[in-house]
């Protein structure tokens, strides 16, 4: 299973969904393809179960049993994620594409692809192989080890907010 979440900013995301929709498209992605597709109005997808929102179980539930994990780069997605055992992979919403009011997203995706957290998808062309890389990997952080992520993900952002 893929899960693809966009998270809850109120810009839209097509960038992300629409890579996303193309590579489901040739059965590129694990399947059944889950998306959470946010606040994007208008956004179908002729192969993948699509929602605007999930609750917190439900999205939780999706992250645990997804074989593949592909987000955008918000703390609270990668928190779950991490926490959940997987190794991301993230596109950060960037602001000269209208899709946040800065930057700070790509910030935190160079902090954490630095320590092997997550794995960058800058462009949409960076997904294929990006997932490949996800797919391919074995070792993945356990749940243990989530009060140093939490420290990790505080660090960042102290960083990105001085």
């Amino acid at each position: 299973m893929t899960f693809v979440t966009v998270g809850n900013a109120t810009e839209p995301f097509r960038r992300l969904l629409e890579a996303v929709e193309a590579l489901a498209g040739a059965d590129l992605l694990p399947a059944p393809v889950v998306i959470q597709s946010g606040n994007n109005p208008g956004f179908v997808s002729a192969t993948a179960t699509t929602r605007s929102f999930f609750s917190m179980d439900e999205f939780e539930a999706h992250v645990r049993r997804a074989r593949l994990v592909v987000a955008h780069a918000g703390a609270g997605t990668v928190l779950h994620a991490l926490a959940a055992g997987k190794v991301p992979v993230v596109m950060p919403r960037r602001a000269k594409y209208g899709e946040h009011i800065d930057d700070h997203q790509a910030e935190f995706v160079e902090h954490l692809a630095k320590l092997d957290r997550v794995i960058p998808a800058w462009e949409p062309a960076d997904l294929p192989a990006a997932m490949q890389r996800a797919l391919s990997q074995s070792s993945r952080p356990g749940p243990g080890e989530t009060p140093d992520l939490v420290r990790i993900v505080g660090e960042c952002l102290q960083e990105l907010l001085a």
